[in-house]
């Protein structure tokens, strides 16, 4: 590492920074460890197809609900108790995963881990208030580069404790969530300039119209339709690469893990340099196109390389777009505004996450009756689909300007 690049992780390593992504970070490793044996734990009680599918559902629906009311608790009440409250209900949720005696206790415990989860906008707004305008989409990618990291090592982590016990990543997960509340409530200062406690608008109308109007309502849109194509294509990926290429579990988990690596690598490094020249919006232009392109070349490959390139496509698309979105949310709000802001682009994201699979799971049944269509294609298609809708909006905010900028003070620029 470069003498420049030890300072930068040295003044990144004393301040709240640090601790938001490191709060980010732990919490995401305990949510990847439980994803991939939920759906066997569930069967132990059991739980259908569709009851298995509703579960799993019914994290993200919970995210839509609450991310908006966590968002203006943070603005109301500052950021650090709503982290603080989250980690102990997702503490909780674990807890009541490990201790479940029927599969109604076992949603119980998965709906409050929804809620609890619902803090990602509240952590981007922390991010924002400690953040001048032209950082945030590297700041913002920090989390997305947090995301795929926790997604790398966590599902990892919890097929090695499952090996001891079923309940082992449930009990594991919560022990973090525990942990990661005590570096918090230790570490993580009140960020200072977040207006904080300031009564602001409750209605959702009043939101939009004093955090840019039209263009917010646009980037919302945009990221619910950009997570909706996405979770298309992800949700159906192990079925469509076993049944095309006889990948195996293993084979296909290498592959999410490159996912995940290429978006730490992105997010967590060249994004910064790439908004400084082209910009947010033009970026996310750039990762959208590259996302639809990908995706509708994907019905083409007729070996494993050629997948795997435009996987490799589809996960670079993915990490210019994401923060970069999330940061023009961001800027169009003031201090006040950020954890609602960013509260309802989140939920609209989460919201994604339930349309997406569902959707995917329609198309992809609709390819076993077509027998003339190969199995997998009509999704990948209707993915990148859906993704040039979210191109062509996003083109839209190259009309205009945000409706009010933010800045940070002297003294926050300095410390970031």
């Amino acid at each position: 590492m470069s003498a420049g690049g030890i300072r930068s992780f040295r003044r990144m390593e004393n301040s709240p920074l640090a601790s938001i992504l490191s709060i980010v970070f732990i919490d995401l490793i305990g949510f990847g460890m439980i994803i991939p044996i939920l759906p066997l734990y569930a069967q132990r009680f059991q739980a259908s197809e569709w009851q298995i599918g509703i579960l799993l559902a019914s994290y993200s629906f919970m995210q839509f609900l609450a991310s908006p009311v966590l968002g203006w608790f943070s603005d109301r009440y500052g950021r650090k108790p709503v982290l603080l409250c989250s980690l102990i209900g997702s503490a909780t949720g674990y807890i009541l995963m490990a201790g479940a005696i029927s599969l109604a206790m076992l949603f119980l415990a998965r709906i409050l881990a929804g809620v609890a989860g619902a803090s990602v906008g509240t952590a981007s707004a922390y991010i924002a208030d400690i953040t001048a305008p032209e950082n945030r989409s590297k700041r913002m990618g920090l989390i997305g580069a947090a995301f795929g990291i926790g997604f790398v090592l966590g599902p990892a982590i919890g097929g090695i404790l499952s090996q001891w016990s079923v309940i082992a990543p449930f009990w594991f997960a919560a022990v973090l969530s525990i942990l990661n509340a005590v570096l918090m409530w230790i570490m993580l200062p009140e960020p200072e300039r977040h207006a904080a406690r300031e009564r602001g608008p409750v209605n959702l109308r009043q939101i939009f119209e004093q955090a840019g109007g039209w263009r917010l309502g646009v980037v919302t849109a945009i990221y619910f339709i950009a997570i909706a194509g996405f979770a298309v294509v992800t949700v159906i990926y192990p079925q469509v690469s076993h049944r095309r290429f006889g990948l195996n579990q293993s084979q296909i988990s290498y592959i999410f893990v490159m996912v995940g690596l290429i978006g730490a690598g992105i997010q967590g490094g060249g994004i910064g340099r790439l908004v400084q020249r082209f910009g947010d919006v033009n970026l996310a232009i750039a990762g959208f196109a590259i996302m639809c392109v990908s995706m509708m070349m994907m019905p083409l490959a007729r070996s494993v390389p050629l997948f795997l390139l435009f996987t490799a496509g589809l996960a670079v698309g993915n990490s210019l777009s994401q923060p970069t979105v999330n940061a023009i949310a961001s800027k169009s709000a003031s201090a006040a505004l950020q954890g609602r802001v960013m509260g309802v682009v989140q939920s609209a994201g989460s919201l994604g996450r339930v349309f997406g699979p569902v959707l995917a799971g329609f198309l992809l049944t609709g390819d076993h009756t077509r027998p003339n269509i190969q199995y997998g294609n009509t999704p990948f298609l209707v993915g990148g689909v859906v993704i040039a809708i979210a191109f062509g909006l996003a083109t839209t905010l190259r009309r205009s300007t945000p409706a009010k900028a933010v800045t940070a003070s002297p003294v926050e620029a300095d410390k970031n």
